[in-house]
């Protein structure tokens, strides 16, 4: 029964009037508890290119407090990409720094330096809105790339696996 027949029966039928509310209740609780369900393991933000999982909020909620990566730690290349690119579309750079590879012979400028580049020069973050729907390719045991399209074009970005078994951005990830 829909909301306006609940209207129209309690105006026809005054002395039931607990009944219907009661039945009603009943059918918006029941619509929240699916609403909730189906929503239960996402996240959105109206204000970011992507929905983000539960478990991602969650680990970028509490990476971007220390930038600690063991926030991080669980999270599959593709999660991970996508953190990297809502930080930058963000502007928080501090935090996309922090996403990029700690291992040494990885590593291409120093986050002192990347905080140098002016805005203008990091580019639109638009290039990686299809990143969420790309398939992750292990190279090695610890690379890979994101396979992800941009209208017709097939891109590649890096990911690199630190020591500690966590997924990061390859510096200038783009292939």
């Amino acid at each position: 029964m829909f909301p306006e027949q609940y209207v129209e029966e309690a105006l026809q039928q005054p002395n039931n009037m607990s009944g219907l509310i009661e039945e009603m209740q009943e059918k918006v609780n029941a619509w929240l508890n699916e609403e909730e369900e189906s929503n239960e393991d996402r996240t959105t933000d109206e204000s970011t290119l992507f929905d983000l999982k539960s478990e991602e909020a969650k680990g970028y909620g509490e990476f971007q407090q220390d930038l600690n990566p063991m926030h991080l730690y669980g999270l599959d290349p593709v999660s991970i990409a996508k953190l990297y690119v809502l930080a930058g579309y963000e502007k928080k750079y501090d935090v996309q720094y922090a996403l990029y590879t700690n291992r040494e012979e990885y590593i291409m400028w120093s986050a002192e330096d990347d905080q140098k580049i002016p805005e203008k020069d990091r580019g639109s973050v638009e290039i990686f809105k299809n990143i969420d729907k790309g398939t992750f390719i292990q190279t090695s045991d610890y690379t890979g790339y994101i396979e992800f399209y941009v209208g017709e074009e097939l891109l590649g970005f890096q990911m690199i696996k630190n020591e500690d078994g966590i997924w990061q951005v390859a510096f200038m990830p783009l292939q």
